[in-house]
């Protein structure tokens, strides 16, 4: 599936049972992690931002989650420079990254 279409987002690893562990519990944890991202950005703490972001980052590298990563490294240089509007914009496309990771999951079946 197209990762911009819209529709749900799957792990690279999905076929890989020796990641399903780390996979169900990344999946399981996101919306929680999402939820912290925002709350973060809302009291305009950029550095706690900044390594939240990246951090989640790297872990859905790990977990097979490109398109994840990849939107989570915009909201974390949003908030390396402080700004304000960008790390907006970035944390909503994160969100509905996010939603469609969840929606790929087996565990949303």
């Amino acid at each position: 599936m197209d990762p911009t279409s819209g529709g749900p987002i799957h792990s690279r690893f999905d076929d890989d049972p020796a990641h399903s562990d780390a996979i169900d519990a990344f999946v399981v944890a996101l919306a929680e992690r999402i939820d912290e991202l925002q709350d973060t950005e809302a009291h305009g703490d950029w550095a706690a931002l900044a390594q939240r972001a990246d951090a989640l980052a790297r872990e859905a590298m790990r977990v097979g989650y490109p398109l994840l990563a990849e939107s989570a490294g915009e909201a974390a240089v949003a908030a390396r420079e402080s700004n304000a509007e960008l790390a907006y914009k970035a944390l909503v496309e994160l969100t509905d990254v996010a939603r469609r990771v969840r929606q790929g999951h087996r565990g949303s079946l």
